[in-house]
Formats: C-alpha cells, structure tokens, sequence
C-alpha cells in the first residue's frame, strides 16, 4: 500500500511539474491540463441467500482506485486541434467489478491487474468548418483548447477517444471524478456504448453546432468479445452507429438542456434466446456469451436526458434509457431499462470560486425478459450473475457531498443504497460509502 501511495504522490508531482514548464509555452498553442482521482469504497456484510461467481461478496468489503491523466491539446492550423490524453490508472472496484449492474465507481472499470498500468486513453483530431462570421471565446480546458470559436460549424473527429466525451453529456451528471459516482447515474445505464475494457475506442463523428442546437453522427469499434480490450476492425462482422440531438438554451435566465440518442450495434455478441435454447436442448451447457457467435446480431435503443438550472444554485436533472434486450450486452453493462432523476445544491465558499456541492439522485434499472430468462437458467454475464434470480428491479439512491479544500483540491463523501443488487430479491439490500479525493489543474 505504502508502495502504490508513493507511486501516485511522485506521478501527481511530476504532472505538477510538466504543466508549471508549459505555461510559459500557452502562447506556442501548448495546452495541458492534469487529474488525479482517488476513491476509496467500502460496504459492510449484508443478507445473500445465495450467490454465484459473479455475485458482489455478502462480506464486509473495501476497495481503492486511483486514476491520472495529462490531457494535451495543440492547435495546428486555423479550427483545427489534436488532443492527446496519456492516462495511468490502478485499483479496482469489488469483487473485480462484479455483482452490481449500476455499478458503483464510475472512475473504474473491469480490468484483471489492479498494478498501475500505463496507456494512450485518447489521440484524435479535431477539425471545424465556419458557417458564419460569429464566434464566442471558450476558455481553456480539458480536451477543449481556448479561444474564438465559430457558433455555427461543421466538426470532424476522428482518433481514438471515450464515446462518452461526445455523447450524454448532462451537465448536472455526467463525470464521475466530480459529480455521481454510479455507473446507471453519470451515463444512460441502457446503452451499451461501444468501447475496450477501460472505456476508450476509435471513432470518426461528424456533426452540426449551433448556439442552440447539436447534431452528431458516430461509427465506431466493437470488442472482438465482450469486454474485451482489443477492438474488431472487421466491420462486416463489427460496428456501431450513434446519432444525438441536443438542445441547450436559457430559458427565463436559467440554463436548459435536452438530449436524445439513438444507437444499434452491430456484434458478434450472442442472442440470450439462443443459449438458454441450446442449454435446454443439450447442446451446450456453458451459457457463454461472452466469445463471439457464428452470426452477428443488432442490437439498438435510445437514451433521452434533460436538465435545469431552477435557481443559481439549485439544477435538477432527469435521463431514461431503453433497449431491446435481446443481444447479449457486449460493452458496457447489463442494463435494458433505466429510469433516473437527481437533484444539484452549490453554494460558494470562502468567499472564493470554488463551491461546495450537493447531489441526490435515484435510479431504478431492469431487464428485458430474454436477459431474465438468461439469469434465471444460470446464465452469467460479464458483470452480474448469482447462479439463480428472483428478479426484482435493482434500484439505487445515491448523495454526495463535495467540499472545495484548494483551488485544485476536492474531497467529497459519497454514499449509495442498492437494493437487489443484480436484480435480484434474494439478495441484498447493500450499503456502499465512499470517500474521493480530486485534483485538477
């Protein structure tokens, strides 16, 4: 433990020093900005009539994650950018992030080694075609480099980026580092967004921006199998599309936002009919569906998110997810249906900018009947699975507090509420208290 603390304070240093050494060079076009999130969870022992081997231990359990980022953005030529994002990221979530469908750390995902592992979590480009002489100043931020920019444009992206960087991007729930921590919270639960194991992917959108109004298009990468880190670039067999209309706007003074997504992926991932089929049959009793099937199925769904800014301190937000459950999950999690709403408090402190925060949020996520009939036979997943099911819907309630300690510091106390943790009455309720830790500068 000593051993991990020590690795991330040197790496947090050493972020501090990269970016102290390019301020001097902003005006070359350098942008760079840094993060580092630790969050630590815990949850005590709690009722489990049974449990299978992807069910969340029934035992008093702790874990820890850490996560850095340096994120890195030039201009190259008049509306034209490259972004570059190097990350590290260790830890785990329980039980290897098993047992929980809205599962309860947002900042990490499913990966075997919880050692602090380096990777290239995004390198695109980004290129805006003007429709019109107006233009607003953006300031500077991550994966945003400061400046005019054209209020009316075409964009291009292309590289390898987070699906979740362009798409559901509610502003009251949305970055699991600074806002809800739960997974079915900060993104619509129901979509099975294409992505490798740690959430990245590549990606070609194409959209249309407005003071107003945003429409984006998207194809992207599958899994070679579900939940795998290497992406299939056999777009006959593998392949997504998502389309997005978003609506943002001031309405009596206050700001506005609604979304609409609509997605169908294109996977090897197979149909729950078919297996429970063949196991009832004979021919096979491995319930898989994880490895790639003889034939691709689709999969498609929709996710629709609203927010408001009631007061200047107080933002409610609402976000409904939905698909047709017949395909196996192949990326994200085993969610079909997904209803969640949340309410925002923030107040300054210390006479600064910095503000203290406020979030309650609860959010109920079901099944399809093909995916219960899945469970019920003994199926599992890649992330839930107790070997039966008494299916009840998993619903969850989450608040956090979050208290400004420093212009880049952030600590926040997190607690949530599961009950039938994998949708399922035998087993739970679960209480799970987290405290985070967030630098950014």
């Amino acid at each position: 433990m000593l051993k991990t603390l020590f690795f991330w304070f040197a790496f947090l240093t050493t972020g501090y020093r990269v970016i102290a050494q390019t301020e001097d060079t902003a005006q070359s076009g350098w942008r760079v900005h840094y993060q580092m999130t630790a969050i630590m969870q815990y949850h005590p022992a709690f009722h489990a009539a049974y449990s299978g081997k992807n069910s969340l231990s029934s035992y008093a359990d702790h874990a820890l994650s850490l996560t850095a980022t340096l994120y890195v953005g030039r201009a190259l030529w008049r509306n034209a950018f490259v972004y570059f994002s190097p990350e590290l990221s260790g830890g785990k979530g329980f039980d290897n992030v098993h047992g929980i469908a809205g599962f309860t750390n947002g900042d990490i995902y499913r990966v075997d080694d919880p050692t602090p592992q380096f990777y290239i979590a995004r390198l695109y480009g980004v290129q805006y075609f003007p429709l019109g002489s107006s233009s607003t100043y953006q300031d500077d931020a991550p994966l945003q480099v400061g400046g005019y920019m054209p209020d009316r444009r075409l964009e291009i992206i292309a590289g390898k980026l987070s699906m979740t960087d362009l798409f559901d991007d509610n502003p009251i729930s949305h970055d699991p580092r600074t806002q809800f921590l739960n997974w079915s919270i900060m993104d619509d639960g129901a979509w099975d967004f294409p992505a490798d194991t740690r959430g990245y992917d590549a990606i070609v959108a194409v959209g249309y921006v407005s003071p107003r109004w945003t429409v984006r298009m998207a194809e992207s990468l599958e899994p070679t199998r579900a939940n795998g880190n290497k992406l299939n670039w056999n777009l006959h067999r593998s392949h997504a599309e998502t389309f997005e209309c978003i609506y943002a706007s001031s309405w009596h003074q206050h700001h506005f936002y609604a979304s609409m997504h609509v997605y169908r992926n294109f996977t090897p991932a197979p149909l729950y009919e078919t297996v429970v089929r063949e196991k009832l049959s004979g021919i096979d009793t491995s319930l898989d569906v994880f490895d790639p099937a003889p034939v691709s199925h689709s999969k498609y769904g929709l996710g629709i998110s609203m927010s408001y800014e009631i007061h200047d301190q107080i933002s409610c937000f609402a976000r409904s997810g939905w698909n047709d459950g017949h395909t196996a999950t192949w990326a994200f999690t085993e969610i079909d249906r997904s209803l969640c709403l949340g309410v925002s408090y923030q107040t300054p402190v210390w006479h600064k900018q910095q503000r203290m925060q406020i979030g309650l949020a609860c959010v109920v996520n079901g099944l399809s009947a093909p995916h219960r009939d899945f469970l019920q036979a003994g199926g599992y997943g890649f992330v839930i699975g107790d070997g039966q099911l008494h299916y009840r819907t998993e619903d969850i309630g989450e608040i956090y507090l979050s208290f400004p300690l420093h212009d880049w510091i952030t600590i926040t106390a997190d607690m949530q509420w599961i009950s039938h943790p994998a949708y399922n009455g035998d087993r739970g309720p679960v209480a799970v208290g987290s405290v985070r830790m967030h630098v950014a500068f």
